[in-house]
C-alpha cells in the first residue's frame, strides 16, 4: 500500500517540468503543458514579460493514473479543452474525463449527453459544482 500512496503523490516541479518538454498546444504567444492527472500550467507573453501560471488543477482520483499518449488538448476558436484519459489501479481500459474554459479561470466539466428536440447537446457544470444539473449546454454537430 505504501508504494502507490508514493507513486501517486509525487509531482514533478513546475518549472523543471515546462523546461523539459514541447508545449501540448500553443494558442498565439500561450504556450499550454498538461501535466499528467494533476495540472495544466500556461507560459503566457505579454509584450516580453513571460508568467508561468497553473491554470487548472485536476480533481483528484485516488488509486488512478492518466495515459498521457491518450490525453489531449484542444482549441476551438471559444473553449480551451482538456481531455484526459484515467485508469483506476487494478481496472481495465480508460475513464475520459473534459474540462473546458473560456477565459482560463472559469472551468466546466462535462457531465454527459442530453437530448432536445431530437438535438444532441453535451451538458457542462461548473467544476467543483455537486448540482447534478447542467450550467450550460453546447449542441453537438455531427461530423460528416
Amino acid at each position: 500500500m505504501i508504494l502507490l500512496i508514493v507513486s501517486c503523490g509525487d509531482k514533478p516541479q513546475l518549472s523543471n517540468f515546462t523546461q523539459n518538454k514541447q508545449p501540448d498546444l500553443t494558442i498565439g504567444a500561450t504556450q499550454f503543458y498538461l501535466n499528467s492527472c494533476h495540472s495544466l500550467t500556461g507560459v503566457f507573453n505579454h509584450n516580453g514579460s513571460i508568467k508561468t501560471k497553473v491554470i487548472l488543477t485536476l480533481p483528484t482520483r485516488p488509486l488512478s493514473f492518466c495515459n498521457n499518449k491518450q490525453s489531449q488538448l484542444n482549441f476551438d476558436g471559444t473553449h480551451l479543452t482538456v481531455k484526459i484519459c484515467r485508469t483506476a489501479f487494478g481496472a481495465g481500459g480508460c475513464g475520459v474525463e473534459k474540462y473546458r474554459t473560456k477565459d482560463f479561470e472559469n472551468w466546466q466539466e462535462y457531465i454527459g449527453i442530453t437530448w432536445y428536440n431530437n438535438e444532441q447537446y453535451e451538458a457542462w457544470r461548473h467544476l467543483g459544482s455537486n448540482s447534478s444539473k447542467a450550467d450550460e449546454f453546447t449542441k453537438v454537430v455531427p461530423v460528416h
